[in-house]
């Protein structure tokens, strides 16, 4: 088992039984790499992400200097 998370580190594995693939073993280099395999594949990040792409390009943004932190529990 280690050999395949060993492999899954530099490439991804696809995981059969008799023949059928059955898994996909995705592997990552490090930290960094599973928060952004997290964040590609969070339907509610991506619902926010694209909802503020939206806003910017319609002109809908505040200077940083300007905004204000809110925090989850304010919402």
């Amino acid at each position: 088992m280690l050999k395949f998370l060993e492999i899954a580190q530099e490439e991804d594995v696809i995981l059969l039984h008799e023949g059928k693939p059955v898994g996909y073993l995705v592997g990552f280099a490090d930290e960094d790499d599973w928060i952004d395999y997290l964040m590609l594949h969070n339907e509610e990040f991506q619902t926010r992400l694209r909802r503020s792409l939206q806003d910017a390009r319609e002109g809908r943004t505040i200077a940083f200097e300007k905004g204000k932190l809110v925090s989850e529990s304010e919402n």
